[in-house]
């Protein structure tokens, strides 16, 4: 391992031609009819359909029928080692709703770009709002309308089409280490470096990049090859109970690094409230002066205001971004992200799509840039969240606790109930039904690496070093072995046929898979699980590929058990009095820990050191010396019948034994050994065994002038130093080469260097016989390495850091841009609050009216009570003008997930906006339909995650033709303002792209995150200068505005004015940057990680443009939303949509949590689960503190609410906002409120209740954390316990 590192040499780079590693992908898929498992019956249902249905699990459970049902079938060989994983296109028949997926054909193939005019904007606006006479609407779905796929693209053209190559465009970073390279290869022609290929896939190897929690796993993590690490300091990081690093340490920690020649990564992966960003710009200059080689960010708005305050400090999207396809990518490039790290759910096949899709960008877009196409970096080794990161809300939701903020409370590792159809169902052992196992993706480097990515991410900043340094070793053993086999395989001989679609590049593959299972043996995967496994059983080990090979649902979750166990030992046969008895599944020697699984987790379980161990005849069965364990503790092999005698005293021993029972599993949970030799890589090492950086060293010279010594490092920085004495003619014996190598030194003297491999002295005149005294060749060389030690402590992560504060002339600019017009008409249409006569409601602002008794339930709006509480609110008098403005003019909207809810919502005579969020699109172009023909705007939502394959489902969602989109993601986002945004005309789509809203899924969560969005992705504001301000005469009064002229969309409106004074006339000179409001959101809900108090400083924060806000103030917070179909893994015997038969369209899912409460599990039509919260949270107690602040927008959100609660909710909210019911009232009749199965689980505020975030001192430390506390107690332990066994045997 060490001269791995001093002799590894410079820096190799791929040699092959870069269409040698050009990916050809096969994206065709072949699925073939699986057979059925054992104990699967076919079984008609009700409407005659056949379908597979699983064993029954009644009383008793059949275990072996069971796990015959849940073994997942073997994959399918795979035609081509090119490729792996699925794909969301493939299959599209075998959809839910196929139609979405393959149903429409030809679309053209400049349909993604903006290639006709927009309409006229009259034509625009007027869509915005709702006709009365709905005959002049055009149909939902024209019937003459032409045939659209939804596709990214055929798999025909995708095999067919030549490979993207985008031109050779270089960072400024990425050009520095080039020109070094190229400068090192003049110096010395002898050793030249290979050069790189331009991409794609890669110009250069993979980083292998390393988690570190603390100073013992950063080490770990530079011993065993990282080429990086990230980190968290001491707030703003998504690991909040890691020990982390402070501010202090960072200086030391960078230079630790960079001696080392080890990039370092600081994670600011969370979102950031609006009263943290002070604090959090002064963080930014720490990291920059440091020397931070990259920031990995979360926060929209944190990567603006970083872009800003040090331009020259490298951004990454972190997967909190959420991004799962190109458009999402390209959104984060776009912002200046320079790598995303992608969606651990997406496979390798996708990621390679990813890849290309921003290849292909940079080509067309890209012309004058000189930057390459963002990198990607993905996930390899580590922990699965079962949810979507930066899309759960489970800590949220029952803790207070934001996953967003770094304080996880890991909810899907709890034990859940399965309720079907109301049903409790019996499932045994398996409980923890969204407890993913664990990633490992060794096998799949090769795959990988010829997909594009960049970077190879190890999880693990809660786990301990002895974690860290298996995991990097394993993964730079694999790297290297797979570039290099890549790289070889790609020669002459190959090339022309990979060129040509041939052979070669099925040999390079084949090369890059066989060197890379050459790697790993059956040790090293024991070792794997032994430093962190979530095993389940004998065939479900804890580690498995995860999503890369494409959802396996029934090998993702298999439920028995959410914590780590080690290594599988086997089946319990039989207990004696002596220990216990099983045949062996992997070694096992003394010292060991083992633990009893009797399937009951959450239990304490037995276990302890193991002793001793017996074979057949009671003699020990642990050999001597040998490899595996110290002097006469050698492992004994697997598939050796043995007795484990356990070490606790005979008394205990015996209470354990008392415990256990055959058929119980057993688990190694600790082994000393690797442990001991894990450690050993990276703690009290000799300085010789060290990481350093390897120097090419150059002595040149002759007799009369200075001797001239040349250090060049790896990344072609050089030094160059001379001796005071000239080389003079000897006079003994000469100078020879060994002897300016012996003065040197291997190590230069230095604790971070080592020479890279012989001296070169071709330009020192050894022949001529030189003498020089040895003290001056260590004074040439002190002054050497001291100059290369000064050039590598410099970085340019300063440059171009702001000197004075950036935040305040930012917030001061967002807060100065006013509210586009055609927004403020399009609000004052849909307000909800006027009523009759147009008079405003009388609505109390300070007064709590109590309360009558609530009259919603027994009519649409409990007109009995409401009339009392007018009464007593007029009595007082009390009102202010804003609070009366904001009542005459709020929205108040209802999203509805089901037909019967719309058919509700439209009987509301009030009512103006419908938001229709029908996750498996069953249905919607009819409710689309209906919601238009009843007069009322109709708002479509969609979906949270898009995939490759699924980005051109935005066709079906602009041929519904609703007034709005309702976008859920940055990538569908994207896509949009890509066409052109609204107004613009889509080839083949009879209306014009429709105004677009951004929901909480966008995670908007400061004002400039919040201003960046509403801007549609500038996060710069207008040039609010008088003469680029146009004043109108006023807004209209009625239900319907009128229509703004084309040029008026690059006008502000008379409310413009109003903030005009707020910001200095020098500072909007600086800030006056080109605004695209049509491009930009027309109103966005905050992120639900706000609290109510943090909502109202949001819209403080935006001035004017608060009004584009809404708050969403009833829902069923969506806790979870998962790559992980529920219904698939529980509900059939199948793998993915493919073959599960579709069980989620015929039953319905509740998870019942250890409180007993029942959340609802739904599936959209990508098969993605949401699984939402039990219990409904309001915030009635907040609304008029939202509406003095300036929301005009309300929304209410129904997940499986009956229809005849439909009315009298949104009734009784809008008598809360027209002062006409007390917010108690209200509350109390919301917790009578029956789930779809009648079960009552009340109301809370939720993440709405103002609270104050839990430190990081009141958090449960980490596993790690109290293992290296009590290690020094462990290891004498262990050792007295093979001491005993010893002496017992001389006995």
């Amino acid at each position: 391992m060490r001269n791995f590192f001093t002799s590894r040499g410079l820096l190799h780079c791929c040699t092959t031609s870069r269409s040698s590693l050009t990916i050809y992908a096969s994206y065709a898929s072949n699925h073939k009819k699986q057979r059925l498992p054992g104990g699967v019956r076919r079984r008609k249902t009700s409407d005659g359909r056949q379908e597979n249905s699983p064993p029954e699990l009644g009383d008793k459970l059949n275990v072996d029928r069971i796990k015959q049902f849940g073994q997942e079938s073997k994959p399918a060989q795979r035609s081509s080692p090119l490729t792996l994983g699925s794909s969301a296109g493939d299959v599209p028949e075998k959809r839910k709703n196929p139609e979405l997926y393959s149903s429409l054909k030809g679309v053209p193939h400049n349909a993604s770009t903006h290639s006709e005019a927009a309409p006229a904007a009259d034509s625009i606006v007027q869509r915005h709002l709702p006709s009365h006479d709905s005959q002049t609407l055009p149909p939902a779905s024209p019937e003459n309308s032409s045939a659209i796929s939804y596709l990214i693209s055929s798999p025909s053209s995708i095999t067919d089409a030549p490979a993207v190559q985008p031109p050779q465009r270089e960072s400024k970073s990425r050009g520095q280490e080039r020109q070094h390279e190229q400068q090192l290869q003049q110096r010395s022609p002898a050793r030249e470096r290979p050069s790189c290929p331009s991409p794609p896939p890669l110009p250069c190897k993979p980083e292998v990049l390393a988690p570190a929690g603390g100073w013992p796993q950063l080490r770990a993590a530079v011993e065993n090859g990282a080429d990086a690490v990230y980190f968290g300091l001491e707030d703003f990081n998504a690991r909040a109970r890691a020990a982390n690093f402070s501010y202090d340490e960072l200086p030391e920690v960078m230079s630790y690094l960079h001696a080392r020649g080890v990039k370092g990564f600081v994670a600011l992966n969370v979102l950031v409230f609006d009263e943290e960003l002070p604090a959090l710009e002064s963080r930014v200059r720490s990291m920059a002066e440091a020397g931070v080689d990259a920031v990995i960010v979360q926060d929209w708005g944190v990567v603006s205001l970083l872009r800003r305050v040090a331009p020259c400090l490298p951004v990454h999207g972190s997967t909190q971004m959420s991004i799962t396809s190109a458009e999402g990518a390209e959104w984060a490039a776009g912002l200046g992200v320079e790598r995303v790290v992608v969606g651990r759910e997406l496979s390798v096949r996708e990621i390679g799509k990813v890849r290309d899709g921003l290849a292909a960008s940079s080509t067309s877009t890209s012309t004058s840039s000189t930057a390459p196409p963002a990198e990607i970096e993905a996930f390899v080794h580590g922990a699965m969240c079962v949810s979507y990161s930066g899309q759960c809300f489970s800590s949220e939701a029952w803790g207070g606790r934001s996953a967003n903020r770094g304080q996880c409370a890991q909810a899907c590792r709890l034990p859940y109930g399965l309720l079907v159809d109301g049903v409790l169902r019996e499932l045994g052992e398996v409980r923890y039904l969204l407890s993913p196992q664990d990633l490992m993706a060794v096998e799949q480097v090769p795959e990988l690496i010829r997909a594009g990515v960049s970077c190879f991410k190890i999880e693990g900043r809660l786990k301990g070093p002895e974690y860290v340094a298996l995991t990097t070793q394993v993964y730079r053993r694999a790297v290297d072995a797979a570039w290099d086999a890549l790289a070889a395989a790609g020669g002459a001989a190959g090339l022309a046929d990979s060129r040509n679609g041939g052979d070669g590049e099925a040999a390079a593959a084949a090369a890059a898979e066989a060197a890379v299972k050459g790697i790993i043996s059956k040790q090293q995967r024991w070792d794997l699980e032994q430093v962190f496994a979530r095993g389940q059983d004998g065939t479900h080990r804890g580690l498995t590929p995860g999503f890369l090979e494409g959802v396996r649902h029934q090998r993702l979750v298999r439920g028995r058990s959410p914590r780590h166990r080690g290594v599988f030992l086997g089946q319990v046969k039989e207990v004696t009095s002596r220990g216990v008895v099983l045949q062996l599944q992997a070694p096992l020697k003394r010292g060991d820990g083992v633990a009893f699984d009797a399937g009951r987790p959450e239990e304490e379980e037995p276990g302890g050191t193991v002793y001793e161990i017996l074979d057949a005849r009671g003699k020990s069965a642990v050999g001597r010396g040998g490899r595996g364990g110290s002097e006469g503790n050698q492992p004994v092999r697997p598939g050796t019948c043995v007795t484990v005698v356990l070490g606790q005293g005979p008394a205990q021993s015996t209470e354990i034994l008392q415990r256990i029972s055959p058929g119980d599993l057993v688990w190694r949970t600790k082994d000393p050994s690797l442990e001991s030799r894990l450690r050993s890589s990276y703690d009290n090492l000799a300085t010789s065994e060290t990481r350093r950086v390897p120097v090419f060293v150059a002595v040149s010279g002759r007799i009369g002038s200075a001797l001239q010594l040349r250090l060049t490092d790896s990344d072609g920085r050089t030094a160059v130093a001379e001796t005071t004495v000239p080389l003079a003619a000897a006079r003994g014996r000469p100078m020879v080469a060994d002897d300016v190598a012996r003065a040197l030194g291997p190590q230069l003297g230095d604790a971070t260097l080592a020479v890279d491999g012989e001296l070169d002295v071709r330009d020192l005149d050894l022949e001529a016989g030189l003498f020089l005294p040895a003290s001056e060749l260590k004074s040439v060389r002190r002054q050497a390495v001291e100059a290369l030690l000064a050039a590598r402590s410099r970085h340019p992560r300063a440059q171009g850091l702001a000197e004075a504060p950036v935040l305040p002339g930012l917030l001061t600019a967002a807060r100065a841009v006013p509210p586009p017009s055609e927004a403020l008409r399009m609000l004052t249409g849909m307000s909800c609050t006027r009523l009759e006569g147009g008079g405003g409601g009388s609505a109390a602002d300070e007064v709590d009216v109590e309360r009558v008794a609530s009259g919603a339930a027994a009519g649409p709006s409990g007109r009995a009570a409401a009339a009392a509480a007018a009464a007593a609110t007029a009595a007082s008098g009390h009102r202010s003008g804003r609070a009366a403005a904001a009542a005459d003019d709020v929205c108040l909207r209802v999203l509805c997930r089901s037909r019967e809810q719309v058919a509700a919502a439209v009987q509301v005579p009030w009512l103006r906006e419908v938001v229709l969020d029908f996750l498996e699109a069953m249905g919607l172009k009819e409710a689309v339909g209906a919601v238009r023909a009843s007069g009322r705007r109709v708002v479509v939502a969609t979906p949270r995650v898009l995939k490759p394959d699924e980005q051109r489902l935005w066709l079906f969602y602009l041929r519904l033709g609703a007034d709005a989109l309702l976008v859920r993601s940055a990538g569908m986002l994207h896509q949009l303002q890509k066409l052109g945004g609204p107004g613009a005309a889509v080839p083949d789509v009879p209306y014009p792209i429709p105004a677009l809203e951004g929901d909480f899924s966008l995670n908007a969560a400061n004002v400039l995150s919040a201003s960046l969005l509403l801007s549609g992705g500038s996060s710069v504001v207008p040039n609010t200068s008088p003469a680029n301000v146009t004043t109108h005469a006023g807004i209209a009064s009625t239900t319907e505005y009128a229509p703004a002229s084309s040029q008026e969309h690059q006008k502000q409106d008379h409310q413009g004015q109003e903030f005009q004074g707020q910001v200095d006339q020098g500072q909007q000179q600086e800030q006056q940057i080109p605004y695209h409001p049509r491009g930009g959101l027309l109103r966005l809900a905050p992120t639900h990680d706000l609290h109510a108090g943090q909502l109202v400083a949001l819209a403080g924060g935006l001035g004017g443009r608060a009004a584009q806000l809404e708050a969403v103030v009833h829902q069923h917070l969506p806790i979870f939303h998962t790559e992980h179909c529920v219904f698939c893994r529980f509900l059939s015997s199948g793998n993915s949509y493919v073959d599960c038969g579709h069980p989620c369209e015929r039953h319905q899912l509740h998870l019942r949590d250890p409180q007993g409460a029942d959340h609802l599990v739904l599936a959209d039509m990508g098969c993605r689960n949401t699984v939402f919260n039990a219990q409904a949270q309001s915030g009635v107690f907040y609304i008029r503190d939202l509406l003095r602040a300036g929301y005009r927008t309300i929304r209410i959100e129904l997940v499986d609410e009956q229809p005849e609660y439909v009315a009298p909710l949104l009734e009784g909210y809008r008598d809360v906002i027209l002062g006409r019911r007390g917010p108690g009232d209200l509350w109390r009749w919301l917790a009578t409120l029956p789930d779809a199965n009648g079960a009552v689980h009340g109301v809370e505020a939720g993440s709405l209740q103002v609270h104050k975030e839990r430190s990081r001192g009141g958090m449960k430390p980490t596993a790690a954390a109290l293992k290296q506390q009590l290690q020094q107690q462990s290891q004498p332990v262990a050792s007295s316990l093979v001491g005993q066994a010893a002496a017992s045997r001389r006995r």
